[in-house]
């Protein structure tokens, strides 16, 4: 078996491939624009497990490895002391360091939501952030209205429409 630490950034991918004494067997580093490059690189690497770090981008990797991989585990970032504590820090040190913790099976795992609940997650988290925005837009043009003391309590009502 395989395991496969990622150290996931907004343009690259670091990777760490070890066996089950921690031996390492490969490196690479990926642009996370070449997802077919990722995609064969991971085929030709089965049986395998990967860890990746929960961070705001990793739902695209692991739609596109979860289907190759034995198991896909979501690292939970503040609880991975090892790396957030590190003096020595690279991306293929981290990449090593989850692969390590992972053939050990010591990832502290985060809590991923089911697919589901991630679908619905994106409108509700949009329709939240534009209730925000008018919200902030109409306390800004009440603001300017006091400065001339002409503010009306029902500017933003039915009747302040007419």
């Amino acid at each position: 078996m395989n395991f496969v630490g990622i150290d996931l950034h907004k343009k690259t991918i670091s990777l760490c491939v070890v066996d089950q004494e921690r031996n390492v067997l490969d490196r690479r580093r990926f642009y996370c624009s070449q997802p077919e490059r990722i995609g064969a690189f991971f085929g030709r690497l089965r049986p395998f497990q990967a860890v990746v770090e929960a961070t705001a981008s990793y739902e695209w990797l692991v739609k596109l490895i979860e289907p190759l991989a034995d198991r896909v585990v979501l690292a939970h970032p503040k609880k991975l002391r090892i790396i957030a504590e590190s003096t020595r820090k690279s991306d293929k040190l981290d990449a090593r360091v989850l692969a390590e913790a992972l053939a050990l099976d010591t990832i502290p795992e985060a809590y991923r939501s089911s697919k589901r609940q991630r679908a619905h997650r994106v409108p509700v988290r949009h329709r939240s952030y534009l209730s925000r925005r008018v919200t902030s837009v109409r306390n800004k043009i009440r603001r300017i209205l006091s400065n001339y003391n002409a503010d009306r309590e029902d500017l933003f009502s039915e009747a302040g429409l007419v």
